[in-house]
């Protein structure tokens, strides 16, 4: 009852903020995406009666629409290929194979789309930027924080239910669990680094380093292979980011140790079965079913729908048959599911993210005061290089952690080309904003390096926004 009214309360705070900052109906609705309160309200309450996210969406766009639309993102072709990917996946489940199943995924799916070809509306600032992050990170948090406590205390399990609730779907399934963890571990370091939002003076060092602890343990205990991976890609990227590189370096080798010398004989035999993937089951009927993938869209290049793969029959050598097994990947998911315009358009916006994100960190390598864009641009780079190289072996293409990574980049593209163009002022008002809008109202030119103020208004007022710091 009590976690009920926390959650409720948590839920309405989105709404009591955004009548004086729009943009908090929008972390609003990324905090429903993750911490997913109507799961862990276990039924009873308001929250799982009512269409929450759905209505905080809506509520998101329309406050937009009325009070917020300013600044808006200049057209790019993320943006383009998000919607592009939202008509093609419309259009494909007209004419699904099996209709009812993809109709149900599709609206998932589009929700996941549309909104995040949304946010870099709302989000433009740094502050909001960092405010987003900060939602993405510590709602997700309440899937793998109990899971890494556990972990540590009396180890993990595979298939065990660890999280906090006992459905194997989004962040309560392992493999998902896990590389959502671990492609927030960049993220985190960047927020011990340069959050504005968090005082200085605050433990957040030692916060985030628990969070992260708590990631790393968590993925560790799910027994996932695909952690395994995740590991090493993270790890990977965030040492050649580093600028201590020996210093860095050398904490990955005692992380490295320390999970060899602490893991269970069952960890290490679960892990083991990499090795022999022709012969466990699950590695072999994976690869069987993207060997099925790759011949049915032989036949139908242009996909077969949501969920196609309810269609699929898959024989083992030892003669087993299994019907209607799961993709097991994004790649083999889009492609089969919406055929080879998909994965074209699929393929596209990642690599089209991933190279942005690299021009980003390129052009503000040198430009004093923006040192937090540069260090922020390889975080997401690392994020989302890791949801790549995990999702080669789970299926969440359409759910919303690759999508706000790339939203989020775009948003720092977004605010970079902002940054480069000429002074001009905007149309405020005569008065000095609320704490509330400072948050909301991002600025159209940075003050130079060292002055937190920034001019805006045609009569000349000077206000003190929080959005560079030197």
């Amino acid at each position: 009852m009590i976690r009920s009214l926390l959650l409720t309360f948590g839920y309405l705070s989105f709404f009591a903020a955004g009548f004086n900052a729009p943009f908090a109906l929008t972390l609003g609705y990324v905090w429903v995406d993750g911490a997913n309160p109507q799961a862990l309200s276990y039924g009873s309450g308001l929250l799982p009666m009512l269409p929450i996210s759905m209505i905080i969406g809506a509520c998101a766009i329309g406050f937009y629409v009325l009070m917020d639309r300013r600044y808006p993102p200049p057209f790019n072709l993320g943006i383009g290929i998000i919607v592009l990917f939202a008509v093609w996946a419309t259009i494909v489940t007209c004419f699904a194979e099996v209709p009812a199943q993809a109709w149900i995924k599709w609206n998932v799916a589009i929700k996941t789309l549309l909104f995040s070809a949304f946010l870099p509306f709302v989000i433009r600032s740094r502050i909001q930027i960092e405010a987003f992050l900060l939602i993405f990170v510590l709602s997700t948090a309440v899937f793998f924080m109990p899971v890494g406590a556990k972990t540590m205390i009396s180890g993990g399990g595979y298939g065990r239910t660890l999280a906090v609730v006992s459905e194997n779907t989004g962040l309560a399934e392992g493999a998902t669990l896990a590389t959502v963890s671990l492609l927030l571990l960049p993220v985190m370091a960047w927020l011990t680094s340069h959050s504005l939002l968090l005082a200085p003076r605050s433990p957040r060092k030692l916060g985030f380093a628990v969070l992260g602890l708590l990631a790393v343990a968590a993925s560790i205990g799910t027994y996932e292979r695909t952690a395994l991976i995740g590991l090493g890609t993270v790890g990977t990227m965030m040492w050649l980011r580093s600028r201590r590189k020996l210093l860095s370096g050398f904490v990955m080798l005692l992380i490295l140790a320390g999970i060899v010398a602490t893991a269970s004989s069952s960890w290490v035999e679960r892990i083991s079965t990499v090795k022999s993937y022709d012969q466990e089951s699950s590695a072999l009927g994976r690869i069987l079913v993207w060997r099925w993938t790759m011949d049915y869209v032989a036949q139908h290049p242009l996909g077969g729908g949501f969920n196609v793969f309810y269609i699929n029959h898959i024989i083992f050598p030892d003669g087993q048959e299994v019907f209607g097994k799961a993709f097991h990947s994004i790649y083999f998911e889009v492609l089969g599911e919406l055929g080879i315009p998909g994965i074209l358009m699929f393929g596209g916006l990642l690599l089209w993210t991933l190279f942005g994100l690299q021009r980003v960190a390129k052009q503000t390598r040198e430009r004093p005061g923006l040192g937090w864009i540069r260090d922020l641009a390889y975080a997401l780079q690392a994020a989302l290089l890791t949801l790549m190289t995990c999702g080669m072996f789970i299926g969440i293409a359409f759910q919303p952690f690759i999508y706000y990574i790339v939203a989020v980049s775009i948003s720092l593209m977004a605010y970079v080309q902002r940054t480069e163009q000429p002074s001009r002022t905007t149309d405020l008002p005569h008065r000095v904003p609320s704490a509330a809008h400072r948050l909301a109202r991002p600025a159209s030119s940075l003050a130079p390096v060292g002055s937190m103020t920034v001019s805006a208004g045609s009569r000349g007022a000077a206000y003190e926004w929080p959005i560079e710091r030197p």
